[in-house]
């Protein structure tokens, strides 16, 4: 059986990739007549329409190539515009194809072969439960994936509340498999190559808007953190630190319990509020509930290092200066807002998401309006 292909790009802010990758790609699977490029333009401001309109005209008219674009989005969400693109699709099986990624030639023809082998299938790089011996795919290609349109609906895509860069990969695949469909692993490495990056490229730490981090001593295996912002927001949690969690059980003495993340924030999260510096003094009031200040911590020096310290509890918040370290902690930051919605959905054995509807927007179709 030919089952009918839907290669899927979507694309911001990242035409230098595409131009590299997708007319090759285009040209690689030349031979295989029932697949269509989705290609996605989710509000790229670098020159994407037009390159578009000059090199895809042909691909376009032909069927080929069908090129959407979205004026909304003014940030990148991995979820929202893969729900986009996967449900404007009209295949059969859909493909992830990032913009960066190289099929590698006869691609479409693999898919084909893996669907028809076996239909209940999605195809991926990620070994999540680590079964595969010897399989060490790079990251930069964690996010292709193929996967029957119809499984795609029936768990209701990607999980849209992980907005931000990682793991929502992760989560659609684990939420297949509860549903019933079986991880298969792509094992031809011909069809991973990629073109690298930079880190940059992929997410942003907003440190602008930082205006600093604090920790305070909790336990030998825990920190308080309190992250504040310039924007008047800020957030503390109970940094825990896996590896030495279980560190006085005699249990693992030797071998420390195991962990997928040596770092977590303690349940229930974050929990976050506003702030803002007293009129009275050298001291910041925190309002973690609403207009009534909930606790006020004085600004101090103590042997040179700058804190803050509270007045009615014992409670010493030491400020972070070290510039690697503060970035660790706001890298740990913003993949955890990803990384704790899939470890709940895993937990919960979650297989539906998104309840309402997902992968919507405004749209123009092959440079007009829909």
């Amino acid at each position: 059986m030919k089952y009918k292909l839907s290669f899927c790009i979507v694309c911001m802010n990242r035409l230098h990739q595409l131009k590299e990758t997708l007319l090759q790609n285009i040209q690689d699977n030349a031979d295989y007549e029932e697949l269509e490029y989705i290609v996605l333009d989710y509000n790229s401001q670098d020159g994407m329409e037009e390159w578009a309109k000059e090199h895809l005209s042909s691909y376009i008219d032909s069927g080929k190539v069908i090129y959407y674009r979205t004026p909304e989005p003014q940030t990148f969400s991995h979820s929202h515009s893969k729900n986009m693109a996967f449900k404007l699709a009209s295949g059969d099986v859909i493909c992830s194809i990032n913009a960066d990624h190289y099929t590698g030639k006869g691609f479409a023809d693999y898919v084909n072969k893996a669907f028809n082998d076996n239909e209940n299938i999605v195809l991926t790089t990620i070994d999540f439960h680590g079964t595969q011996k010897n399989y060490f795919p790079a990251k930069d290609v964690f996010g292709r994936v193929c996967v029957k349109k119809t499984d795609f609906l029936n768990v209701k895509g990607f999980d849209e509340r992980m907005n931000r860069y990682g793991n929502e990969d992760f989560d659609f695949i684990n939420r297949l498999e509860f549903a019933g469909v079986k991880r298969v692993f792509i094992e031809d490495f011909s069809f991973l190559n990629f073109i690298t990056h930079s880190q940059a490229e992929r997410y942003s730490l907003d440190e602008e808007n930082l205006y600093g981090i604090y920790i305070r001593y909790a336990e030998p295996f825990a920190s308080e953190l309190l992250m504040m912002y310039k924007d008047g927001q800020f957030k503390t949690g109970l940094l825990i630190n896996n590896t030495h969690l279980h560190s006085g059980d005699t249990c693992y003495a030797y071998k420390p319990k195991g962990y997928r993340y040596k770092l977590n924030i303690k349940d229930p999260g974050w929990q976050k509020g506003m702030w803002k510096d007293t009129l009275d003094g050298p001291s910041i009031d925190f309002y973690p509930n609403g207009t009534i200040p909930d606790f006020r911590l004085e600004k101090n020096i103590i042997d040179t290092h700058q804190v803050l310290e509270s007045k009615t509890e014992d409670m010493v918040y030491y400020a972070l200066t070290n510039v690697a370290n503060i970035k660790k902690i706001m890298a740990f930051d913003y993949f955890f807002h990803n990384r704790s919605i899939m470890e709940k959905n895993l937990e919960n054995r979650k297989i539906i998401v998104n309840d309402t509807c997902f992968g919507d927007g405004v749209l123009f179709k092959n440079f007009s309006s829909l």
